[in-house]
């Protein structure tokens, strides 16, 4: 008695596995794949394009925001600063921690108003408040912001919360992502580049004017690009225009009161006067801010007090900075020195070499050429300082490493012809033919970009109406081949009900019979068929036609259930067969299981 439980246990165990093997078999049969019923197919995909791959040896150099900042912009640093060993390596980053202004050109038109009211433009606004930076604050990765936007952003927490706390932890920048903390925000000084140019291009004509040269239309002002005479020594990484007071010793660092340093060099000195000098216009700035903020909400004008409080902070630690040292180097500058023509403005923009020599063929030597020159500009090139432009323009050698270059051409018949009678006439007929060539080459370059982008348009449209062409083809051919006749959707759903082993190949024919057609009516007089009351055939006997239908069906469908039982006789000798073979040996207890006394 203690070894019946555990012997219905086993017996019922093996019915339950025999029912599920039969269930897992039957699901298996009756699965049936339906993705020929979907109309839906992918586009073809386009080729994979080969990568063009690159004539230059030199590696591929990832973006760093340092060394662009670097690049980009000119910075001014505290007074205390020992920048020998940057004037030494001009590829070395400045230390952020040293900048006090960083120097930056600004994209508007002109400044106007008591308080730098600008016309500015997209590149010049608050990425937080989209209007004019307020005190301007750069961060390191080089966004600019409005001092009381920065706060505001870096005082308020995730939440939404937040309040005249201290600043602990750092935040991701709005733009980039990067790390922002309030101890790296730096001032920024805009440089109107346009505004500089024009004032020494007026001056230039004021000069030449005063010796007796005619006067410029303003009309032609606009088409004239104004040029200075560069210096830089050999031994040197600082270039200025040549004057009287230019080279000079460097020792730790050119101060910023020095001419022309604040346009050209990459950095300069700061002295107190200069820095509670720019503190106090950002004081204005925020000032001004606050009394016009009548319509804007109390959280903004506490963050205006807050940056305002901030600022006078650093008025205070401005008025107590020490003084520069002023020792010059007792080094003298070496006597060779490179020459050549850079924008008045300050830009990096450079004369084309084939132009540097009209000039030097005209004057005879570098130096000789005129320390102010006025050009008509026919086009202009830009690129990008690396070591193959250093090889070939070594005086440019004293600009970082992927600093934008711009190099001008000159339209020498239309210079000539614009300002004669204010400048000196440069001979340039017998480089014509040079000249010439470098506008054909030019021009043939811009035909064969625009035939370039042209083909790739075409090639582009040509590959869309192409990938468009086949996926309709390929949707007719997905909708023809689900469009299945009565028959074959008869055979479908006889197929869930009398599945047909797949193994067994059987015919179309065999599997599912058609049914044979009714014999044709006889003809002629002895076949008339009786009329209606409205002259219409009458119908033939119910009882004939429907016991001839249902004789030729149950014919069919006998046939169709011996071919189906047969299968199923097939399928199941088979499984014995299989589960004979792999049945494992199981274990019956016959005492000392669940039931035992």
């Amino acid at each position: 008695m203690g070894g019946y439980a555990p012997q219905s246990d086993a017996k019922l165990s093996d019915a339950e596995g025999s029912l599920g093997t039969g269930a897992r078999q039957s699901n298996k049969k009756r699965g049936q794949s339906l993705n020929h019923l979907l109309a839906f197919t992918l586009p073809p995909r386009a080729p994979p394009v080969a990568p063009r791959r690159s004539r230059r040896t030199e590696g591929f150099k990832p973006f760093n925001r340092e060394r662009y900042v670097n690049a980009q912009y000119r910075f001014v640093l505290k007074p205390t600063f020992d920048g020998r060993r940057s004037l030494s390596d001009t590829d070395m980053p400045i230390p952020w921690q040293e900048i006090v202004q960083v120097l930056v050109p600004s994209s508007v038109d002109g400044m106007k108003g008591e308080h730098h009211a600008w016309e500015s433009t997209q590149a010049t606004t608050c990425p937080i408040c989209l209007s004019p930076p307020t005190a301007p604050r750069m961060t390191r990765c080089g966004h600019v912001f409005c001092y009381a936007c920065i706060l505001h952003y870096l005082i308020v927490s995730e939440n939404g919360s937040g309040g005249r706390g201290a600043m602990r932890h750092a935040k991701r920048c709005p733009i980039c992502w990067d790390d922002v903390l309030a101890k790296d925000l730096k001032a920024v000084h805009w440089i109107d580049a346009r505004h500089t140019g024009e004032s020494h291009m007026a001056a230039f004509l004021a000069a030449r004017q005063a010796e007796g040269a005619r006067t410029m239309n303003d009309s032609d002002k606009a088409s004239v690009l104004t040029l200075r005479l560069m210096e830089r020594p050999h031994d040197a990484v600082v270039a200025l225009p040549r004057s009287a007071h230019w080279p000079a010793p460097i020792g730790r660092g050119l101060l910023c009161t020095q001419p022309d340093a604040s346009t050209y060099a990459r950095f300069v000195l700061a002295t107190p006067s200069f820095v509670v000098a720019s503190l106090q216009a950002d004081l204005a700035c925020v000032q001004a801010a606050m009394s016009a903020s009548h319509d804007t909400d109390e959280l903004s004008r506490e963050f205006l007090r807050v940056a305002q409080e901030e600022l006078l902070a650093q008025l205070d630690v401005a008025r107590a900075m020490p003084m520069p040292p002023t020792s010059p180097s007792s080094q003298a500058p070496s006597p060779g020195s490179y020459l050549y023509y850079q924008a008045a403005s300050g830009q990096p923009m450079f004369l084309h070499p084939i132009d540097i020599k009209v000039l030097h063929a005209h004057f005879g030597a570098y130096t000789s050429f005129p320390d102010t020159l006025l050009v008509v500009a026919q086009h202009a090139e830009e690129g990008t300082v690396d070591e193959a432009l250093r090889k070939k323009c070594k005086y440019l050698a004293h600009l970082p490493m992927s600093s934008d270059v711009t190099f001008v051409e000159v339209d020498w018949p239309r210079t000539t012809s614009l300002l004669s009678g204010i400048q000196d006439e440069v001979t340039w007929t017998p480089w014509g033919d040079m000249l010439k060539k470098r506008w054909q080459q030019r021009k043939d370059k811009a035909q064969r970009e625009e035939k370039a982008r042209k083909r790739a348009e075409k090639e582009a449209k040509a590959s869309t109406s192409a990938s468009t062409q086949a996926t309709r083809t390929t949707e007719d051919n997905v909708l023809d081949d689900t469009h299945m006749s009565f028959r074959e959707a008869a055979m479908i759903g006889a197929e869930m009900y009398f599945p047909i082993h797949p193994g067994i190949g059987v015919d179309e024919a065999e599997a599912f019979p058609r049914i044979p057609a009714p014999p044709p009516a006889p003809s002629g007089p002895a076949a008339a068929q009786p009329k209606t009351v409205w002259g219409t055939p009458a119908a033939a006997s119910v009882h004939a036609s429907t016991s001839q239908d249902v004789h030729h069906m149950d014919e069919a469908w006998n046939a169709l259930e011996a071919q189906t039982q047969s299968t199923d006789e097939a399928d199941r000798a088979q499984q014995r067969t299989s589960s004979r073979a792999k049945r494992k040996p199981k274990l019956i207890l016959t005492g000392g299981g669940r039931g035992a006394l």
